[in-house]
C-alpha cells in the first residue's frame, strides 16, 4: 500500500506548564497541510524501515498496533482479524517534509503507518482509537492520525487529548518557508518561559476565524510560544519570517519547535508567487494547501 503522510502547522501553540511526568502541558490548534511524505508499506518477513532514525516512529507506530491486536492469534476485544492475516512489514519513506522543521514529519509518518496498517491488517480501529494508540508512540502522533483525514485538530496535555474540528473551513492556501537550521524540540523547550496565564481566548478566536475561513482574523490570532525561544537559539527563523510577509504573507507564524515559518495568502496564485520569490532568494520554500489533504 501507497500511503501519503501529510504534515502539520500550529496555527496556535501555547505552553502552560510542565506537568508531574516531566511532559509539557500544551494546548494547540493542529492544521494539516498539503506537503507530505509517502511511504510505501508491504508485507515482510520482519518489520523494517528504510527511514535511517535511530528513533524510529515508523517502526514503532507498527510494533505499537501488531502488539495490540495480539500476536496469538487474539483480537484484543478490537474486532482484528485472525494473526496469520497480520504479517510484518517493510516501510519505504520518500522524505519531503524537513526534518527539525516544526512540521511534524516524523510523527505523520508514524500516523501514516498506523492509518494504513488498520487497513491492510482490516483491524477495523476507529481514528480515535488509533489516537489512543498513537499516545505510546510519540506527542504529536495522536493529533496527527486525526488530522490524515483532513480536519484540524485541538491538541491539549501532553498531546494525547485531541478532538476534531470538523466545521473549519475546507481550504485555506499558505507558503512553508524552511530556513535551512534544524532546531532541537528538547532545546527550544529547554529555553521556553511557561505562559503565566491560561487565555483561553486564543483558542477561542482562532477557532471562530477559522470556522468562516476568515484569513485576515485567522492569521491576526496565529501565535506561538515556542518562538522567541527558538529565534534565540536560530536567528535565521526570524529573518525567514521576515521574508515571507516581505513577499506578501497576510500574517506568519513559526510552527511547532520550528524552525519553519508559515503564512497564510489569498489565493493559490498568490501562494505560488510568494514561494517562488523566496526559492530565488535562496530558501526551501512551498505552496501548500491547508485543512483539505485526501487521504
Amino acid at each position: 500500500m501507497t500511503i501519503e503522510a501529510f504534515a502539520k502547522v500550529n496555527f496556535t501553540l501555547e505552553v502552560l506548564g510542565e506537568r508531574a511526568d516531566g511532559f509539557h502541558a500544551l494546548r494547540s490548534l493542529v492544521v494539516p497541510v498539503s506537503l507530505s511524505d509517502t511511504l510505501e508499506i508491504a508485507p515482510a518477513d520482519a518489520f523494517s524501515s528504510d527511514t535511517g532514525y535511530a528513533d524510529d516512529l515508523c517502526l514503532k507506530a507498527a510494533r505499537t498496533l501488531y502488539d495490540a491486536l495480539g500476536r496469538d492469534g487474539g483480537d484484543a476485544g478490537r474486532g482484528g482479524p485472525a494473526g496469520a492475516a497480520r504479517r510484518p512489514c517493510a516501510i519505504r519513506v520518500v522524505k519531503r517534509i524537513p526534518a527539525g522543521g516544526g512540521l511534524g514529519g516524523g510523527s505523520a509518518d508514524a500516523a501514516a503507518t498506523l492509518v494504513a496498517l488498520n487497513r491492510i491488517w482490516g483491524a477495523g480501529l476507529s481514528d480515535d482509537a488509533l489516537a489512543r494508540l498513537g499516545a505510546d508512540v510519540g506527542s504529536d502522533v495522536p493529533a496527527l492520525v486525526l488530522a490524515q483525514s483532513g480536519v484540524p485538530v485541538v491538541m491539549e496535555g501532553r498531546g494525547e487529548i485531541v478532538r476534531p474540528v470538523r466545521d473549519a473551513a475546507r481550504r485555506l492556501d499558505m507558503v512553508l518557508v524552511n530556513p535551512g537550521v534544524f532546531s532541537s524540540t528538547a532545546e527550544v523547550f529547554s529555553k521556553c518561559k511557561f505562559r503565566v496565564t491560561n487565555d483561553v481566548s486564543i483558542l477561542y478566536n482562532i477557532l471562530q476565524a477559522l470556522r468562516v475561513g476568515d484569513v485576515d482574523g485567522i492569521s491576526a490570532a496565529m501565535m506561538n510560544d515556542l518562538e522567541p525561544c527558538a529565534v534565540a537559539l536560530h536567528p535565521e527563523i526570524a529573518v525567514a519570517k521576515q521574508a515571507l510577509l516581505e513577499a506578501g504573507a497576510v500574517g506568519a507564524t513559526m510552527s511547532g519547535s520550528g524552525s519553519t515559518v508559515f503564512g497564510l495568502v489569498r489565493s493559490e496564485g498568490d501562494g505560488h508567487r510568494i514561494a517562488s520569490s523566496l526559492v530565488a532568494k535562496g530558501y526551501s520554500a512551498w505552496s501548500a494547501v491547508a485543512c483539505c489533504p485526501v487521504v
